[in-house]
């Protein structure tokens, strides 16, 4: 998607009061929080690079001729920065202009920027996934071009988007004179048709009429709620229990449909994303050695390609656990990555799955969990029973309270829990001054043992003590998170253990 530069208004010519551009100023202004100030159109954000067509000395972009030359090269498109992911629900963006290219397509451009007379319009084609382009920016009307080139395309787009975003107001761009176009177009609902073959003065005042009303609502962003795992040291079991937990989890939001077979699951383009478990400790890997899944596509790849990461690359490009489950890895060796990037690229993945899981680990840079345990559903600090560990923790609270990470969102874990121990889980939770969310029981022979196999344990092993404590766990979630997927214990047994309930019930 790209914001082109618009040519000014004729001297000739001066705009209407109030101008199109205040008009669209006052508009997004209406739609941000209080204390928020709309960006003024054209304007470059601080510290982003100048565009290559403007710097001294760069060639300047062609202007499109009209339609009867042969198919001239289309301005060049500029994608907007990561950053304008991030603030979805903040910032929108006036007009979407959706358009096929072409000479067609590069005259609409061209005539919908003499309507506008400066103001801001952004750009995108019909292959560049429009709807993902919505629900990151939430534009306040989108236009799409109808012509006979590009029919199908365009009521496909505009019946997508009356689905999805109903409030969002669709308007046509074309001719009139192809009638088979327009009516294609108003039989997908948009709220008018702009013929370019018309007045201006027409197209102004649609727009005006447009943009004077209130702002709609916005997109209702369902963004998939975030559990991140972290603890003080390493060594605790962080990564198996994330491993575990997201498995598990990828079990029941599925449930009761059967996991595909891995190989119809890769070639299809249409299956559903679930949970999707990031590993972001360092030494990163152990969550992939777990799962046997590793991945040539890690964090760092997601945060730098997001630009192009929509929810057909989701599914190809993150590396799939037989079960479903997603996963993406940091490298073993860390890059540097800018803070607006990684909460853009955890915001636009939120969109595409429906639970994700952060495995921090023991996390040694305090920036990347200032970037994602803020924005957490909530955050799981897992302790063991040993006074070091207990310690470290109360050191790792104090970190997290600097980072303004709300206090109410963490819970305590207490994993390798040994009854013979006189540190009980009450004690450190009383200590720590924490909610208790769960004992993990002691299982590292155990674990080693699947693990070496490479294995983790899978739900059905109902008698296994840490598949109950994970199995707890999950039930967390789906009662918090999904309750549609919530079923009662009884619903989610075994036939023959509910036989034998109640059996022993009689």
């Amino acid at each position: 998607m790209s914001k082109e530069p618009f040519f000014p208004p004729s001297p000739g010519n001066p705009a209407p009061t109030p101008s199109l551009d205040e008009l669209l100023g006052a508009h997004a202004r209406a739609g941000a929080p209080a204390g928020t100030e709309a960006p003024q159109p054209g304007a470059r954000q601080p510290g982003a690079p100048q565009p290559a067509a403007l710097q001294p000395g760069a060639p300047q972009p062609a202007t499109p001729q009209p339609a009867d030359f042969a198919e001239p090269a289309p301005p060049p498109v500029q994608h907007l920065p990561a950053q304008a992911a991030a603030l979805t629900a903040e910032a929108r963006v006036p007009l979407l202009l959706v358009h096929a290219g072409f000479s067609e397509g590069a005259l609409i451009q061209t005539w919908m920027q003499h309507v506008m007379k400066g103001a801001s319009l952004y750009l995108a084609r019909f292959q560049e996934g429009v709807t993902d382009l919505v629900l990151d920016n939430q534009p306040n009307a989108v236009l799409i071009q109808f012509d006979p080139c590009c029919i199908d395309a365009a009521v496909a787009l505009s019946a997508q988007l009356q689905a999805s975003y109903p409030q969002i107001p669709r308007l046509a761009i074309g001719r009139t004179r192809h009638a088979q176009c327009m009516l294609a177009a108003l039989r997908t609902g948009v709220q008018d048709f702009i013929d370019i073959d018309g007045s201006v003065d027409n197209a102004q005042q649609v727009v005006h009429q447009l943009l004077d009303a209130p702002p709609a609502g916005g997109v209702q962003l369902s963004r998939a709620p975030q559990t991140a795992l972290v603890s003080a040291r390493a060594g605790l079991g962080c990564s198996l229990l994330a491993a575990h937990l997201s498995a598990h989890l990828q079990a029941r939001l599925q449930w009761p449909q059967p996991a595909p077979a891995p190989s119809a699951a890769a070639s299809s383009t249409d299956e559903a994303l679930s949970s999707l478990l990031i590993e972001l400790g360092h030494p990163g890997g152990d969550c992939a050695i777990y799962l046997n899944t590793p991945g040539e596509f890690g964090f760092a790849d997601a945060v730098h390609q997001q630009h192009r990461l929509d929810r057909r690359m989701a599914q190809s490009a993150i590396a799939r656990h037989a079960s479903g489950l997603r996963l993406l890895t940091l490298a073993q060796q860390p890059q540097v990555l800018a803070s607006g990037d990684v909460q853009a690229l955890l915001n636009r993945l939120g969109h595409y799955f429906r639970h994700v899981v952060l495995d921090l680990g023991a996390c040694d840079s305090p920036q990347l969990l200032k970037d994602v345990l803020p924005g957490a559903s909530e955050v799981w600090v897992l302790c063991d029973q040993s006074v070091a560990s207990v310690v470290g923790t109360a050191q790792l609270l104090r970190q997290l309270e600097m980072l303004q990470v709300p206090r109410e969102r963490l819970r305590l874990i207490v994993g390798r829990h040994d009854k013979r121990l006189e540190l009980s889980a009450a004690q450190i939770a009383r200590q720590l001054q924490l909610p208790l969310l769960a004992q993990l029981p002691e299982r590292r022979r155990e674990l080693s043992r699947v693990v070496d196999q490479g294995r983790l344990f899978t739900p059905q092993q109902r008698r296994e003590p840490y598949v109950q404590a994970v199995a707890q766990l999950v039930r967390r979630l789906l009662a918090d998170h999904h309750p549609e997927m919530a079923l009662p214990d009884s619903a989610a047994a075994h036939p023959l253990t509910r036989l034998l309930q109640r059996l022993r019930r009689n």
